[in-house]
């Protein structure tokens, strides 16, 4: 029998091969340990065939990407490290137990799963994540090793206890904990050869799995000849390793001499210019797959020139096809796979290679071939009725036999046998079977028989959906989808659904998000998606309640009103009768039990006017109901949870007392109509002694209003887009105050801010969104072609162009010690321009894209960037050395940073996220901890600013613009703008400056009351 696990030059070396000229691994230890070859292991205790060719001894083996740059490690170092961990489990004397991994992706993975191998029968990954000590004593780990970045190692206790030996290897240290259990192990396994993966959970509770090596070898054999893998490719290492598809991956490379690539999921970085370290086989989930943009796929991934030679996509049903044919270029030459298994006959079953310009849907979409030694039976529920061409999916294999680690079941419960009921319907034509869902898909609604995948192959027919997900909740009876798509509302897909499908398929509700969740193993969860539902859209305000009633009134007696024109009213003076009041209370409830529950007996009484029942159901729900729950939950993961749960218990418990006190009275002085929506933040300028505000609009056009009186001075139009600021700036030796700003088509503008004359215009060809900086007469403008330019401030003419990245950037530029310029872009790329020399100092590279503009603190010394996935990082402007990070936000990160002084060391630092959260930290000694957050009633994408030292104000989305106590939270007083805001607001005195989406700029007084 062959090897499983061909990992590295190996095992069949002869005493030729005892040369000292491989390169000696970078290992640092208290002793010297003897590195060399050994023998040949036995093949009954899992061989590791070398590849003796001097070739192959130096290729490349593992390609690691960090900070902008590609780390080759080749497999003669790697060997080295094999034969160093595997002294060091030999010492250990951990014989034929378990040893568990804790470790993330790492470059001396494949070294360690060998030495494990070599030293032990079974091993297990287990994600530093989990909960390490339950398994331990499920499994009777042996040995735990753990692996960590040397920066990371900060706390080494494991379980209790200190690590028995700790080596460094590279630059990761490897944490030895030895344990000597006497007590029976929960789960039984089986002594042989093995690995035990764990089952994701999506389709039911999560199994141990213990996977002999010949029942993975067939797929290795099969998947290299199909694949055609040489010693040439590039595999993507992209699966979590508890994830059993992951050993697919490092097998499929070592066993034929390829490169594993260890990289952010970026296709900037997995198709990189230098096609030497671009990626040519990429196995993944399709949900990781299809969470990925349109233009990253067309442009990158699936482009004419693409490096992929294969895609293989498995693990859950692939439900893109017509995407994927829109997107794949017609000249693009990768093959495209879709994989079809179950972790209990690990890996994969089927194999299907796609052909685009043949399936025209996703229901064509077949399970394809059965791999060696594998079978595949369709089981009729009636088996008198044998020719039905739907049945349950049943996998079959003489050889390929796992261990299912049951305790309740003991060591005995194995799929042995031969068949194993995979929990999935399958159809057959004319000898092709395709995947038609789970058995559990198929739900019963109204007295009709509903099949969720019906619906989502529907949604995918749309190709502006990227990926979807419908759920039955049957509890409170609802037909849910979430969806992730680009420029696509709810409405429309709802539309659009009921064009294609009868009512009964129709969706209660429909919820657009930016990505679908996944759980570890990268798959779509429903379990989290229904948990994400149970959480949402909770009522936080008397408003919220009152709109979710006036959109129930209005369905329920099919007319037209606003609530000030039925709030002195009660609800049979509306025509109510007592049966819709039933029926409104009870569609109500579907999605908010409390309050539809609460107000029945309100409608029905003939006494409480409508405005008066919602004061009540405020009162009850949002006021007094919070506190209650804030309560309960203060037992949680962390301090730094915990600080949030009790803040907002705190903000819930004192908003109604200051709220109806009025804290603070917002009155309008003005309004600016633009013709169109207002994104940009004005600017405010002095010129003499008058205070003035600027800002674009969507029109085109761009206005400069007297920020007193509101009267217009002056209006131009660049016929294009604007959502950039403008930068207003003035430099006596250089020129008069001017304004300039850029628009979507490339065009840039510069004019004079006291005679509002035209000075220059000019058109880049890209799109500018964000603000421009001048420093010694030179203009630096960004635009989404990932470059910055540089212009003569005075003329227009242009001066040099430094380009960043190849993609966007969209943040604004800063301006740091009247010499540096700093920015972050659409790819993740954070960077520092001198503009002595207009070059790039230093280059960072961020884990997700940065919308947000860069703030800087400290008299410059530092810099700030907030990255889309919830991340804060903070460098040195000069240098870009790391000082810290904070990774606490629950949600995207749109809105850039406030930052106040506290004292010399220590900062408060404000934002707002996604999740609708306003965050607050606390910088001291370079450490950030989060002081509160308050839950707002929409996402917050505008940045905070300070109204004084004890104030904060914050706009969100849906136009409320909220003043909160800098030092707590807690919400004082809110104001509400007739639609949209994603303005960030500019203060000053008492005056409030914002641009609003019902095309108006606002000059708002406030007035405090506290």
């Amino acid at each position: 029998m062959k090897s499983t696990l061909r990992l590295l030059a190996y095992a069949e070396a002869t005493t030729e091969l005892r040369c000292a000229d491989r390169p000696t691994p970078r290992l640092q230890h208290s002793y010297d340990a003897p590195i060399g070859l050994r023998q040949a292991y036995d093949t009954a205790t899992l061989p590791l065939p070398v590849y003796a060719e001097p070739t192959t001894q130096l290729s490349i083996a593992v390609r690691h990407y960090v900070d902008d740059v590609y780390k080759n490690y080749t497999y003669s170092e790697l060997y080295g490290v094999c034969e160093y961990i595997s002294q060091q489990l030999q010492f250990r004397q951990c014989n034929k137990g378990v040893i568990g991994l804790v470790s993330e992706r790492n470059i001396i993975i494949p070294c360690v799963i060998a030495a494990a191998h070599k030293s032990c029968t079974t091993f297990m990954f287990v994600d530093p994540a989990q909960d390490i000590e339950t398994i331990a004593k499920d499994i009777n780990f042996t040995i735990i090793m753990t692996i960590k970045n040397n920066n990371n190692d900060s706390n080494s206790e494991l379980c209790g206890k200190k690590p028995d030996h700790t080596v460094s290897v590279f630059d990761l240290t490897v944490n030895f904990y030895d344990f000597d259990n006497v007590n029976e192990p929960q789960y039984k396994h089986v002594n042989q050869h093995s690995f035990i993966a764990m089952t994701s959970g999506s389709t039911g509770d999560p199994k141990h799995v213990q996977v002999p090596i010949q029942c993975i070898q067939p797929n290795i054999d099969d998947l290299t000849k199909m694949f055609n893998i040489t010693s040439e490719d590039v595999i993507f290492f992209s699966t979590p390793l508890t994830f059993d598809p992951s050993m697919i991956e490092i097998l499929l490379a070592c066993e034929n001499g390829a490169s594993l690539l260890i990289a952010p999921d970026r296709a900037d970085v997995l198709f990189p210019e230098n096609k030497a370290n671009s990626v040519t086989v990429w196995q993944t989930t399709p949900s990781k797959f299809l969470q990925f943009s349109n233009n990253d796929i067309k442009n990158k991934i699936l482009c004419k020139n693409s490096t992929l030679k294969i895609l293989a996509l498995g693990g859950e049903p692939f439900s893109s096809i017509k995407r994927l044919r829109e997107l794949k270029h017609w000249e693009n030459k990768t093959r495209i796979f879709t994989l079809y298994g179950v972790t209990e006959m690990s890996c994969w079953a089927c194999v299907a290679e796609l052909n685009l310009n043949k399936i025209q849907s996703d229901k064509e979409v077949p399970l394809g071939n059965c791999l060696s030694e594998t079978e595949l039976v369709l089981h009729h529920n009636r088996p008198q009725h044998s020719k039905e061409n739907t049945g349950k999916i049943m996998l079959v294999s003489k050889s390929r036999k796992c261990v299912i680690l049951n305790k309740s079941r003991g060591p005995d419960e194995q799929n042995s046998i031969k068949f194993v009921d995979t929990g999935d319907v399958g159809e057959i034509k004319n000898g092709t079977v395709y995947y038609r869902g789970r058995k559990d898909d198929i739900i019963k609604r109204f007295g009709h028989k509903i099949s969720l995948m019906t619906i989502e192959s529907t949604i995918m027919q749309c190709p502006r959906v990227r990926t979807c997900s419908c759920l039955w909740l049957p509890k409170p009876r609802l037909l849910v989808v979430y969806f992730a798509a680009e420029n696509f509302s709810s409405q429309e897909l709802s539309d659009f659904l009921k064009c294609k499908l009868d009512d009964k398929h129709w969706p209660d509700k429909i919820v657009r998000v930016d990505n679908l969740p996944t759980n570890p193993h990268g798959k779509i969860s429903k379990q989290i998606i229904a948990k994400m539902f149970k959480t949402a859209d909770v009522p936080q305000t008397v408003d919220s309640l009152r709109n979710i009633f006036l959109k129930e009134l209005k369905a329920a007696i099919s007319e037209t009103f606003t609530f000030d024109q039925i709030s002195d009213k009660n609800f049979f003076s509306l025509g109510g009768t007592s049966f819709l009041a039933i029926a409104i209370c009870n569609k109500i409830s579907l999605t908010w039990p409390q309050f539809g529950k609460f107000i029945m007996p309100y409608l029905m009484s003939h006494k409480s006017t409508i405005d008066e029942i919602m004061q009540l159901a405020y009162n009850k729900i949002c006021v007094d109901g919070k506190p209650k729950k804030g309560i309960k939950r203060m037992r949680l993961r962390s301090d730094e949870e915990a600080v949030v749960q009790i803040t907002e218990a705190m903000v819930s418990k004192k908003t109604s007392a200051l709220t109806f006190s009025n804290a603070v009275e917002f009155n309008v002085m003005w309004r600016q109509d633009t013709g169109k929506c207002v994104d940009a933040s004005p600017t405010l300028f002095q010129l003499r002694r008058n205070l003035y505000v600027a800002v674009g609009s969507h029109s085109g056009k761009i206005i400069v209003v007297d920020a007193i009186t509101g009267v217009l001075e002056c209006t131009l139009n660049i016929d294009t887009r604007i959502e950039a600021s403008i930068l207003c700036y003035h430099d006596v030796n250089i020129m008069r105050p001017f304004g300039v700003v850029g628009g979507y088509d490339g065009t840039i503008v510069c004019f004079s801010l006291d005679t509002y004359e035209e000075h220059w215009r000019i058109n880049i060809g890209h799109m500018i969104k964000s603000k421009a900086v001048c420093c010694r007469g030179n203009l630096y403008v960004a635009a989404y072609d990932g470059n910055v330019r540089c212009f003569y401030v005075v003329s227009g003419a242009p001066k040099t162009t430094i380009n960043i990245c190849t993609e966007a950037i969209s943040a604004d530029l800063v301006l740091a010690k009247k010499e540096f310029v700093l920015l972050g872009t659409l790819s993740g790329v954070c960077a520092c321009i001198h503009t002595a020399t207009n070059t790039i100092v230093w280059r960072g590279m961020l884990a997700s894209p940065v919308f947000a503009s860069p703030v800087l603190y400290d008299d410059d010394k530092y810099v700030i960037f907030a990255a889309v996935a919830g991340n804060i990082h903070c460098r040195t402007v000069e240098k870009g050395i790391k000082i810290w990070e904070y990774s606490g936000a629950r949600g995207n990160i749109f809105s850039s940073i406030y930052v106040k002084p506290i004292d010399k060391l220590s900062w408060q630092m404000i934002f707002g996220c996604h999740d609708k959260g306003v965050y607050s930290l606390n910088v001291k000694n370079f450490q950030p901890t989060l002081v509160w957050k308050t839950t707002l009633s929409s996402p917050v994408y505008s940045t905070p600013c300070g109204l004084n030292d004890k104030l904060i104000l914050a706009a969100s989305n849906n136009g409320k613009i909220c003043v909160l106590d800098a030092e707590n939270g807690i919400l004082l007083e809110e104001y509400s703008l007739s639609n949209e805001v994603f303005s960030s607001p500019s203060v000053y005195g008492d005056y409030i400056f914002i641009g609003c989406r019902d095309d108006n700029l606002y000059s708002i007084k406030y007035i405090l009351n506290l």
